[in-house]
């Protein structure tokens, strides 16, 4: 038997994150998610132990320690303690916010003068 404490519940999520890792940030997906931990895709340059920030959901520059690896995935232990898995969840802002669009006669179709025909 494992001496190591019991392992938090996972859940199964199709979500982003932002992960900040050694001067570069990358988006990688995460497959699932605990209060403790997260497995994300291996952008190819995770290592066992290292540390990074990880942005999911409104929750901003978690500081995470990889604790393994595999060619694909990599598992994240949230080092600040217990996260929200509501606010981890949440749609984020991936900064693609830009002006409104709008072309041609679009962007008055429902204009009470526009003209019909």
């Amino acid at each position: 038997m494992s001496d190591s404490p019991p392992r938090e519940p996972r859940s199964s999520v199709i979500l982003y994150a932002r992960i900040d890792h050694r001067d570069r940030s990358v988006e990688a997906r995460v497959r699932n998610l605990s209060v403790t931990g997260a497995c994300i895709d291996n952008p190819g340059e995770l290592t066992k132990g290292d540390l990074l920030e990880a942005t999911m959901g409104s929750l901003a520059a978690l500081p995470a320690e990889v604790m393994w690896t595999s060619p694909t995935l990599a598992g994240l232990h949230f080092t600040r303690g217990a996260i929200d898995l509501a606010e981890a969840r949440k749609p984020r802002d991936r900064g693609a916010t830009g002006p409104k669009v709008s072309a041609g006669w679009i962007s008055n179709i429902h204009h009470a003068y526009r003209r019909d025909g």
